[in-house]
């Protein structure tokens, strides 16, 4: 099968000598037999170069069906695209905006155990430490550290591996905060002791 520039390349040249030997035919003289004889040869190639017209013109419509079937392919292989690319982005987005929900919690908690901290620091050691803030800073490191440990999975899943790997990064980060703290609330308690 041709392709669609040649089909059209080629009904264009036979259109071409069609068109001159029309124009021929019209110009030729008809008053000798000479003259006749020419004309006659010059209807003959007419009918040869209009059979050949209607082969290029199979031709062009063959290379245009051709033409049609690759882009109709192309087409449903660049809407599939399409459409994975959207699935992707959705699960991207949500993703994200775990990722900043986290963020934000995280940003919170550490306000929470820069204040439990400083408030601890400030209690003379006659007093008790506040175990119940210590509990509830202890409680949300522990939730953020579990939540960017699903985050960390779910991004895997998804083959997210940047979003992954700073969930995880994130989680190790709240884990090694909060045995800090664990320790820091330790130190305190012992030191305020009897």
């Amino acid at each position: 099968m041709l392709g669609l520039a040649a089909a059209v390349e080629g009904l264009d040249a036979e259109l071409c000598r069609y068109e001159a030997l029309a124009a021929g035919i019209q110009r030729e003289r008809l008053d000798s037999e000479k003259h006749l004889r020419r004309a006659a040869q010059t209807l003959s190639e007419l009918e040869g170069s209009e059979a050949r017209l209607g082969e290029h013109i199979r031709a062009l419509v063959g290379a245009i069906a051709t033409a049609r079937q690759r882009h109709e392919k192309h087409s449903e292989a660049v809407q599939a695209r399409a459409d994975q690319i959207r699935r992707r982005t959705e699960s991207l987005t949500q993703l994200l905006a775990r990722w900043k929900a986290l963020g934000e919690a995280t940003g919170e908690a550490n306000r929470l155990v820069q204040q439990v901290a400083a408030t601890a620091r400030e209690t003379s050691t006659a007093e008790r430490i506040d175990a119940a803030a210590f509990r509830e800073v202890d409680d949300r490191l522990s939730r953020l550290a579990e939540e960017s440990g699903e985050l960390a999975r779910a991004a895997q899943d998804e083959a997210f591996e940047d979003v992954g790997t700073q969930a995880e990064s994130l989680r190790l980060q709240l884990l090694s905060a909060r045995n800090k703290f664990r320790l820091l609330e330790r130190r305190l308690g012992s030191a305020g002791e009897p």
